[in-house]
């Protein structure tokens, strides 16, 4: 039954490839998404390319105060020296940006990017965890922690930032009266993903496809276990941008990259297109509204839908939280208590 329910699940994701532009074709254009965002302050990870340039750009156009933090300096500069003289050009006011150094394949750059902004004591309204590799059809690669790279840059980076940035988080909730959010860009092929307890790492019987899976599916169980653990004090979702042409095959030889983007941009979203379920879940209203309460995993089309069956394991989700604390030595006092149940216990 799992094999026939993976193939299932593995058509839907092929069939959305081909179909998305006509499912999304009622969807407004990235300008007209979500919310306002002036006089808030976000960062975005992975911001100088693909659907995180297109979130940060279209977040400075509306006021926002937006970090970027990449990994690059030099290219965040670049970006951030782009968009002023876009907005000089339309006779725009100059958004504000800064540049903050941010390696995610590095637990140490964590903790020191996390250091330095809580220094600065500033509140943080917004944190778009938008930054992934997809090393697609390439061998096994580790982090310099030792974790499958996957893993470790998509999922346990973010998790560790996130948990770091907290307070700050917190502070602008307080000041604000409302939630602060979190966004994490997931992946609708968490849906062919699978955690692997016994080998998380996938020493064995590794492949690109079961690592990425694997590290969509915990971005997708760690929103919705945030957003348990805070108790409300932060909306925090996962979002499926779509099926998008970005920079994923830079792992494949150079005939088949050709040949993907010569085959596929008919039916594949553009970044700017990709980028409108990360705005509209960082900058909309409607996450306020009660009958959103409790949703944390959005589709292309800025519609609440329930994730995969394994991502709605509520005791799997807690499991990983665990693990992952311990993977990247989360301090006691950095950690979250897990939701108290009906009784009074904990799970």
């Amino acid at each position: 039954m799992d094999v026939l329910r993976h193939a299932a699940e593995f058509l839907s994701v092929a069939l959305e490839c081909c179909l998305q532009k006509l499912w999304m074709r009622g969807l407004p254009p990235l300008s007209l998404i979500g919310g306002p965002a002036e006089g808030q302050v976000v960062i975005v990870t992975g911001p100088t390319s693909g659907i995180g340039k297109e979130t940060a750009a279209a977040l400075a156009a509306r006021g926002a105060h937006v970090i970027l933090a990449c990994r690059s300096v030099p290219k965040g500069e670049a970006l951030a020296a782009e968009l002023r003289q876009q907005a000089a050009a339309a006779g725009q006011p100059a958004p504000q940006l800064e540049v903050m150094q941010l390696d995610l394949s590095s637990l140490l750059s964590v903790r020191q990017f996390a250091a330095a902004w809580r220094r600065r004591g500033l509140p943080l309204h917004c944190l778009i965890n938008n930054a992934g590799i997809f090393a697609m059809g390439a061998a096994r690669e580790q982090t310099p922690d030792g974790f499958e790279a996957h893993l470790g840059t998509n999922h346990l980076a973010h998790f560790l930032l996130t948990l770091l940035l907290l307070p700050s988080l917190r502070q602008a909730a307080d000041k604000a009266g409302r939630p602060s959010r979190v966004v994490s860009v997931s992946s609708k092929l968490h849906y062919v993903g699978r955690l692997h307890r016994q080998d998380m790492n996938l020493q064995t019987g590794y492949s690109s496809l079961a690592a990425y899976g694997q590290s969509k599916l915990a971005q997708v169980m760690f929103a919705a276990e945030l957003q348990r653990r805070t108790g409300g004090g932060v909306v925090s979702v996962a979002v499926h941008p779509g099926e998008v042409m970005t920079e994923v095959v830079r792992s494949l030889p150079g005939p088949i990259r050709t040949a993907y983007r010569f085959l596929l941009q008919t039916v594949l979203l553009t970044p700017q297109q990709g980028a409108r379920c990360s705005l509209y879940c960082a900058t909309s209203p409607d996450l306020y509204r009660p009958a959103l309460k409790g949703c944390y995993y959005f589709d292309s089309n800025c519609t609440p839908v329930r994730p995969s069956r394994e991502a709605q394991d509520d005791e799997l989700a807690a499991w990983l939280w665990r693990w992952s604390a311990a993977a990247v030595g989360l301090q006691p006092a950095d950690d979250l208590p897990p939701q108290a149940d009906a009784a009074g216990g904990s799970r």
